[in-house]
């Protein structure tokens, strides 16, 4: 019952108890309290007095524990309203602690401030319109889609390092080739994954023109499998005499990555050009001698590989020795079927 009907009956009723009271004596009476003498009046009002503390009491039972029932639930709502916050840094994956008015509450709650919540699925209506939109958002993210999160709320909550911005990172770079190349641009506001990732995404779709400032980032096995698109790919990437020599300038190269380089300008550039470059490279690195032997052989200069090996010790280029002695006898041989990577470095 409404506070407001009930005070309205109760007044009615010690009206309705006064009357039907004067009706049946409308006399007057006078006691003492204490040795106080009570004024006289009317019976009626004597009888309707106790009944009215009554009501008053009755009145202020009532509005103490409304009043006791609505902060209660006011609390209860509140600590709702913190539940939800809390389901909600937790699906941002930023769990945060938050204190409970209710004990139960606290101690039910207490693990979102400790845990990362992944979205399912988003289809309850049960669930509140803040919950969901952002539930929706990391959903797509956790399928593989970028999605632009500046036009996101709960976006400038997030860390700099927080997993989503992460995914979504990963998402973009197989999204849009060109944010590969901002990743390797600015590498120092990104994990070293996410790098390494765009580092691959950039000997995919970018030039050796545009990749030749980061030749020591790309590092060499990279630079091997840019070279290995610069011959396959039907587009032209820019594979030049000088663009290979810068390359090579920038990495510590050995015999055997000398001899994978051999094999593939030996595909690419014309003979003098060839013979010129790697001959430059065995004056300056005693590995790459092997590789220029190669070539040699390859454009058939049998004099000039006599002259190198009477130059060498006997110990040194056998496998070379041997294919020389086998061409010189007159034996159909391709050097590559006697000089392979192995036994030349």
């Amino acid at each position: 019952m409404k506070i407001g009907l009930y005070i309205a009956l109760a007044l009615l009723f010690i009206i309705a108890t006064a009357v039907s009271t004067y009706m049946v004596n409308p006399g007057t009476f006078s006691f003492d309290v204490f040795g106080i003498h009570m004024p006289k009046l009317p019976i009626a009002l004597w009888v309707a007095i106790p009944v009215a503390l009554f009501a008053i009491a009755s009145v202020l039972h009532i509005v103490y524990y409304s009043a006791k029932n609505f902060f209660a639930v006011r609390r209860l709502r509140g600590d709702a309203k913190k539940l939800e916050d809390s389901v909600y840094w937790s699906l941002i994956n930023e769990p945060t602690n938050i204190s409970y008015s209710n004990e139960d509450m606290r101690k039910s709650a207490a693990m979102l401030s400790e845990a990362i919540l992944t979205p399912l699925s988003v289809e309850s209506q049960d669930i509140s319109v803040r919950i969901r939109e952002v539930a929706k958002v990391i959903k797509r993210i956790n399928s593989g889609e970028y999605v632009d999160l500046k036009s996101q709320k709960f976006a400038k909550h997030l860390s700099e390092n927080n997993i989503i911005i992460e995914k979504n990172n990963f998402n973009r770079l197989d999204s849009d080739p060109s944010f590969a190349l901002k990743v390797v641009d600015f590498k120092d506001k990104y994990s070293d994954s996410l790098v390494e990732v765009a580092l691959d995404k950039v000997i995919e779709n970018e030039d050796l023109y545009t990749l030749k400032k980061y030749a020591k980032l790309l590092g060499k096995e990279r630079f091997f499998k840019l070279l290995n698109r610069a011959v396959n790919s039907k587009d032209d990437i820019g594979l030049n005499l000088e663009m290979l020599k810068g390359y090579i300038s920038e990495y510590d190269l050995d015999c055997k990555d000398y001899h994978k380089i051999s094999i593939i300008s030996h595909g690419k550039f014309e003979p003098d050009d060839n013979l010129e470059l790697f001959k430059d490279l065995a004056n300056k690195d005693e590995a790459a001698m092997p590789s220029y032997i190669y070539l040699l052989f390859k454009y058939e200069m049998l004099d000039k590989v006599k002259d190198i090996l009477e130059e060498s010790s006997e110990d040194e280029f056998k496998a070379f020795r041997a294919f020389y002695t086998l061409k010189k006898s007159k034996y159909n041989y391709k050097i590559d079927e006697i000089v392979t990577i192995d036994n030349i470095c």
